[in-house]
């Protein structure tokens, strides 16, 4: 009788369980249809805009942009304002938590600023429709993204809008052509779930070959070297070096070494702009914040963080001094 009832018990503590189960499922269930809906996908100014082919430099602003993840929260972003050349390559650093990957998010619109503006081109992005602005934006994520059961092809050309050479082309510029030549079909041959049939290395720098050969003018890497060796992120910085040389780049930054040659250097913090800069002019700064993050990267590190800088920085002024002299 004793071993009968404690069965009882066991099943009605089971059932219990299953029961809340059910209900937090239902819970999320009615969460999820109760979300707001995103902004329009197609905007009347869209039409105007592509006439002129925007973004034709790929300049972005930055105007005392503040941004929540929910109106209870304090500011993820709080009265942000910077410029960003045509041109420019910029990283974004900073300590975890400072606002790095929120300013990516709010460039896509997939968080909407509650005050200030994002201006590309001289254009506000929130009067654009989302189809209009995510398409012509590229983006390199932290973890690769490859799309199991279509082809290499596919993965890198969806809809099939470029020529095999082209394809060809932005497989050789990102070191990719040989592995994939060495591929059963090729560039027909199918990727596997969760492109296991890749290395993470060669994911990413599929994920380049797209953003590449899409041909936007702004080009975005959320922490995209974060995962991999540094020889990949060597190929991968030649590639962008070689074939994106006149488009905009921003880039958030995992380790300081990927962005120390950059243009630009933008330092968030408690998300605020810190410092905005040039790497030379930021690390002249005594006991300036990018100064201090590279102090803290060890002796040796440091060391070369500091040479590559200002070598940099003088390669830029030699080039500049001979164009005026010609």
């Amino acid at each position: 009788m004793i071993l009968y009832l404690a069965g009882i018990f066991q099943w009605c503590i089971r059932q219990s369980a299953e029961v809340v189960n059910h209900m937090v499922s239902i819970e999320r269930v009615l969460a999820f249809g109760k979300l707001e809906p995103e902004a329009a996908w197609v905007q009347p100014d869209d039409t105007n805009v592509l006439q002129i082919g925007w973004p034709r430099s790929g300049a972005i602003e930055y105007d005392n942009v503040l941004v929540r993840y929910r109106p209870s929260l304090p500011p993820a972003l709080s009265n942000i304002s910077f410029k960003i050349p045509a041109g420019a390559r910029v990283g974004v650093v900073g300590r975890t938590g400072s606002g790095k990957s929120t300013v990516v998010q709010t460039l896509f619109r997939l968080l909407e600023a509650e005050e200030g503006s994002i201006r590309i081109d001289g254009h506000d992005i929130s009067k654009l429709g989302l189809h209009t602005l995510r398409t012509r934006i590229s983006v390199i994520p932290q973890i690769p993204t490859l799309f199991s059961g279509c082809s290499v092809r596919e993965n890198l050309d969806l809809f099939h809008l470029h020529s095999d050479e082209e394809i060809s082309n932005v497989l050789k510029a990102c070191h990719l052509w040989e592995a994939i030549q060495d591929l059963p079909l090729g560039c027909d041959s199918p990727v596997a779930e969760g492109g296991s049939n890749f290395s993470v290395g060669q994911r990413q720098l599929l994920c380049l070959a797209r953003a590449l050969l899409a041909q936007n003018k702004i080009l975005v890497l959320d922490e995209a070297t974060a995962s991999v060796d540094r020889r990949t992120d060597e190929l991968l910085q030649q590639a962008l070096s070689e074939t994106f040389s006149d488009g905009t780049i921003l880039a958030v930054a995992h380790r300081l070494e990927t962005v120390i040659s950059y243009d630009f250097i933008l330092v968030l913090g408690h998300g605020r702009v810190l410092e905005f800069g040039s790497p030379a002019e930021l690390l002249r700064r005594v006991g300036g914040f990018l100064a201090t993050m590279v102090s803290d990267t060890g002796e040796t590190m440091s060391k070369s963080l500091r040479q590559s800088a200002f070598r940099l920085e003088k390669e830029k002024l030699n080039r500049s001094a001979d164009i005026q002299e010609s």
